[in-house]
């Protein structure tokens, strides 16, 4: 099926992504990550970049369930944002049993224009910050105004207009086809978790996120969201459970590190159970007595 505002897919065993994979791979492979394998993968694409590189998913599990959309590489030069994605995108596929009553999405370069440029950039090949791109409904108010007042800088630059780009077009498909319960957003290099979402049982979520802060010692803040940000768009308009992880800085031999240390937490939040908006305190208290299993 395709996604929504999407007419075709594109033929991921052509001869064009084949290249776009050798691409990942030399990349891959320049920053020593000898350990990920995208080509093991089912990927999907429907859109290509302003460099007609794909914009590429998969799905694992139980895709009528609840879903997760994990998103990776949004900058282009938070290097290890992208191994993360990468990484976990081979443990679920290598752990299917884990998985096999999850509805789970993966997208892990948002950005590749960026991502496999000479010099990785944040923004995109049109020099847009993809993360101040989002159709909010403060974005035509604000979004330009506020750039303006801190100065114009480029790596922030919002675009002409929301949604002006295919790799934010992209995410709000995959947000309108898969309706995820949550979605888990890496980025670097600001080292903490933030979230954005339902806000009326907030208290509960932020009792067990303390908990996880406390086991892989990573703060917790309220960073806030911006005109054109992912944490607006799905957490704050449409109520979904959105958590952004800062890795502790964007060098790309952290790369494993990040994933051994944020790992069992990741794995904790697929299982966390969200009954509707916002997070339902009893399911939460039972998943804590149970020790986090599903």
């Amino acid at each position: 099926m395709a996604l929504p505002s999407l007419l075709f897919a594109y033929d991921s065993t052509s001869n064009d992504f084949k290249q776009y994979m050798n691409l990942l791979e030399k990349q891959n492979t320049l920053y020593g990550w000898k350990d990920i394998k995208p080509a093991d993968i089912p990927w999907e694409y429907y859109r290509t970049t302003k460099n007609k590189h794909p914009l590429m998913f998969v799905t694992f599990g139980n895709s009528t369930g609840n879903c997760i959309l994990f998103l990776g590489g949004v900058h282009g030069d938070e290097l290890p944002t992208v191994y993360f994605m990468f990484k976990l995108a081979n443990y679920v596929k290598d752990n299917p049993a884990l998985f096999k009553d999850k509805c789970i999405v993966i997208a892990p370069v948002i950005n590749p224009d960026g991502f496999l440029s000479a010099l990785p950039t944040r923004v995109n090949a049109g020099g847009v910050d993809i993360n101040r791109n989002f159709p909010t409904k403060d974005w035509r108010a604000n979004a330009m105004r506020q750039w303006m007042a801190k100065g114009k800088i480029k790596r922030y630059y919002p675009g002409a207009k929301p949604s002006s780009e295919q790799e934010t077009q992209f995410q709000v498909a995959l947000i309108k086809k898969f309706k995820p319960q949550k979605i888990l957003s890496v980025h670097s290099p600001l080292n903490f978790y933030d979230y954005d979402g339902p806000s009326s049982d907030l208290n509960s979520f932020e009792l067990w996120m303390e908990q996880i802060c406390k086991e892989v010692d990573h703060p917790l803040k309220k960073f806030g969201y911006y005109p054109g940000s992912l944490g607006n768009y799905a957490g704050h308009e449409r109520n979904i459970f959105t958590l952004t992880l800062e890795l502790p800085s964007s060098d790309s031999k952290h790369g494993l590190d990040y994933f051994q240390k944020f790992q069992p937490s990741i794995l904790k939040f697929i299982n966390l159970p969200v009954a509707g908006s916002p997070p339902n305190v009893k399911l939460i208290k039972n998943y804590e007595k149970s020790g986090g299993a599903s």
